[in-house]
């Protein structure tokens, strides 16, 4: 342990989620580096009536956000529940859920190949999602309805700040949060990016910017250890 725990040493770190990641904050310090937390998203439950879940056969999660705002509402159900992500899958197995099914890739293009196939087609769904996500879920030819469970916002004024700041690296986690950095009229010089999720990667290139990192595992954990190890490329020491 004592050979890597200067890995990042000199390099600043900068979380831009709607919720800060404790573990991969303190892998950050542990390896030497700056963890700072400035999120270009934020997100709170929506005032709405609860739908009655237990007409559906499967909820479905596609966040961490998502699972956390319907575990805050303690709904009771029978239904079975498909997350994306080990996280998601966490945050409601800490509340006492039974998660049914996860998809190989922590991604929702992933998620509609192989979820139709795993619950079959006679199924009733519910996604639970916030005002932002995409029609990725909606799209499986399956019985889905929605439920908005919270809003997400652009933090601009944190935004502006991150733009402002250089010898970086920058962690974007959604697509959301490179929109609210681009909106802020932040560009890509200076600072070098992490992407969780291929989607993520998408929209960063598609706003003119380029990817250094990006883990084949979609966490927070594990870009760190990308970007750990790209930090001391010729150390011999595996992760």
């Amino acid at each position: 342990m004592s050979e890597n725990i200067q890995r990042l040493k000199g390099e600043t770190i900068v979380f831009t989620g709607s919720r800060k990641p404790e573990e991969a904050v303190s892998r950050v310090e542990e390896l030497g580096g700056k963890a700072l937390y400035l999120p270009l998203i934020e997100t709170s439950i929506r005032q709405s009536e609860i739908p009655s879940v237990e007409q559906y056969d499967w909820l479905i999660f596609t966040s961490a956000t998502s699972a956390e705002a319907f575990c805050q509402l303690h709904v009771s159900t029978r239904a079975k529940i498909a997350a994306v992500g080990e996280k998601t899958a966490e945050t409601l197995e800490q509340h006492g859920y039974q998660v049914d099914f996860i998809p190989s890739i922590y991604s929702a293009d992933v998620f509609i190949k192989e979820f139709p196939a795993f619950a079959g087609s006679d199924v009733k769904c519910l996604f639970v999602k916030g005002t932002l996500a995409k029609s990725t879920i909606a799209s499986m030819p399956l019985q889905i309805d929605e439920w908005t469970i919270y809003e997400t916002s652009l933090k601009i004024g944190n935004a502006h700040t991150l733009m402002n700041m250089k010898e970086l690296i920058v962690i974007f986690a959604s697509p959301s949060a490179v929109s609210a950095y681009r909106e802020a009229g932040g560009d890509w010089s200076g600072i070098r990016t992490a992407a969780i999720g291929h989607i993520t990667e998408n929209a960063i290139k598609q706003n003119g910017g380029r990817v250094d990192y990006r883990p084949k595992k979609y966490t927070y954990l594990e870009v760190i250890n990308e970007i750990a190890k790209g930090s001391c490329k010729n150390d011999r020491i595996e992760f």
